[in-house]
């Protein structure tokens, strides 16, 4: 055996007792990996709330690495928060039921269990949004962050494209939900 594939199988082997040591939840295909080829860097893609409660944008903006967020949404009850994010792998359907948007977006197999942990983004599932960046209260909801394991790059296993944004309130039901969709470029004169 060359000396190189001893130090790979002795790198791997030492990865591996480190993750088990540790107790870090991650996917069945590894940890989520910065995205760095998103097509347009600047590129705007919206979620438009505009129930009869719930109204406000939910905004993402492709950076070099990932996807820079601001949510500003009023209308969820306080008293029904703290409230989940997160995005959905399928649209909401004509009908507007949030509960047809499917799971949450898991590129990497991860799962919901044990819960995400916010200091180890990457072995969360890709659309935890709020068990990586926090829970928001409700009332008028005004949040920025930036999420590097999300992508606009339709190639890319975090792509957030004709997907759903989700809000789940105290008791994990689905109270609020809106498309994401690629903005209209602006027009120049």
């Amino acid at each position: 055996m060359q000396l190189s594939s001893v130090l790979s199988l002795l790198t791997v082997g030492t990865l591996a007792a480190a993750q088990a040591s540790n107790n870090v939840t991650t996917g069945k295909l590894g940890d989520a990996q910065p995205v760095r080829n998103n097509p347009v860097i600047g590129e705007v893609w919206i979620a438009e709330f505009d129930s009869e409660t719930v109204k406000g944008t939910f905004k993402a903006v492709a950076a070099t690495i990932g996807i820079n967020y601001t949510i500003d949404i009023t209308g969820l009850p306080e008293e029904n928060g703290p409230y989940n994010y997160h995005i959905h792998v399928r649209a909401v359907p004509e009908n507007g039921t949030c509960a047809d948007t499917g799971l949450h977006l898991d590129s990497y197999v991860r799962g919901q269990e044990p819960p995400c942990e916010a200091s180890l983004p990457a072995t969360c599932e890709v659309g935890d949004l709020s068990g990586k960046y926090g829970k928001v209260a409700g009332g008028h909801i005004q949040k920025e962050f930036h999420d590097p394991y999300t992508a606009t790059n339709i190639i890319q296993l975090g792509y957030i494209g004709n997907r759903a944004v989700v809000f789940h309130d105290k008791s994990s039901a689905r109270v609020a939900c809106a498309n994401i969709k690629k903005a209209p470029a602006p027009v120049t004169p």
